[in-house]
């Protein structure tokens, strides 16, 4: 999900994302791959950092605003000249709004005169300017991207390093990247911050089972605390810790676990959303593991019918949750109920 911010040097809040789909088998933490996955390949909900654009009242055609922002980049030029950092913070912000629009090749050019002039004008080591290489860095090809997302991450600006170990960390599934990205952002944000709880799950998904449990309990304290029992980031922690329990045996803990994470993100998005089918479909694999069969047939329609709707009946989601519901009814015929 790309988007917008007005203060594009700035992480706003933080988004549940799904993770790639796996095989066969209950939830497992694949170490090498650094996934939780279960039967149903996208069964795990993750999260991670993003910003966001909060939609209130009349909403014009991005098409329209494009003018707009052009021609407050040339009154900044008018005002201030070509060099002067008003005139990057221009350039910079029609840059990401292009971005947000999905038009990559004419944000390029854009963000890279905003970093040229922020060198220039506030020096390499500035926070803006540290922005600017990872802004310029995510409409870039990955071949072009890699160079700056490693200078970013070496960046003496604690919260852009972690935002930037963690992307290389991803790239390289290194446990150690990860680490040093959640030591820099609880220097960045203090040890009880949810950026903490961010980083905490993303490192719990490049260790083992036994290592990854504890992160994520931490990561659940903060968000409880934080952000509070009903928020959808919490929900999804609640569902990251249950999948360990389950890999590891604990199925009534994992169940009760599951079907609050359930509930909340019901609660918090939308009893149709895309990420409550990703929670249905979890809480089937635990019941699945029980040999609640009827109720793991239950919860797997469920993500079958959501899916179906949001996406369509051609979509990788909607395959993998008919491949589950239908190894399910082999395993009910095999067992003879």
């Amino acid at each position: 999900m790309w988007c917008l911010i007005s203060n594009p040097h700035s992480e706003n809040i933080l988004e549940v994302r799904p993770i790639p789909k796996g095989t066969n088998g209950h939830a497992t933490l694949n170490s090498v791959t650094g996934l939780y996955h279960g039967r149903r390949g996208s069964a795990m909900v993750w999260i991670a950092p993003v910003c966001a654009v909060v939609a209130v009242g009349f909403q014009p055609d991005p098409a329209a605003l494009v003018p707009l922002y052009r021609q407050a980049l040339a009154e900044r030029e008018r005002q201030y000249g070509p060099r002067h950092p008003k005139t990057a913070r221009s350039a910079s912000d029609l840059g990401l709004f292009l971005r947000a629009q999905g038009d990559l090749a004419n944000a390029a050019p854009l963000l890279r005169r905003a970093l040229e002039i922020d060198e220039l004008a506030l020096g390499p080591e500035h926070a803006v300017t540290g922005a600017d290489v990872e802004n310029l860095a995510s409409v870039l090809p990955p071949s072009e991207a890699l160079p700056l997302y490693r200078r970013a991450a070496g960046h003496p600006d604690a919260a852009i390093a972690a935002r930037n170990l963690t992307r290389l960390a991803a790239v390289e599934k290194s446990p150690a990247l990860y680490r040093k990205a959640l030591a820099k952002e609880e220097e960045a944000s203090g040890a009880n911050h949810p950026r903490v709880a961010v980083r905490l799950n993303d490192l719990a998904l490049a260790l083992d089972l036994k290592e990854a449990e504890p992160l994520l309990r931490r990561a659940r304290a903060i968000q409880e605390k934080a952000l509070g029992v009903k928020h959808p980031e919490t929900a999804v922690t609640w569902s990251n810790l249950a999948n360990v329990l389950l890999a590891t045996g604990r199925l009534a803990e994992a169940e009760t676990m599951q079907r609050r994470a359930l509930a909340a993100l019901e609660n918090a998005l939308d009893s149709e959303h895309p990420r409550v089918a990703t929670s249905a479909s979890n809480l089937a694999d635990v019941l699945r593991a029980k040999r609640d069969f009827a109720g793991a047939r239950r919860y797997y329609q469920k993500a079958l019918t959501i899916d179906e709707k949001v996406y369509g009946p051609n979509h990788p989601e909607v395959a993998a949750d008919r491949e589950n519901l239908a190894s399910l009814l082999e395993e009910i015929k095999a067992a003879g109920k």
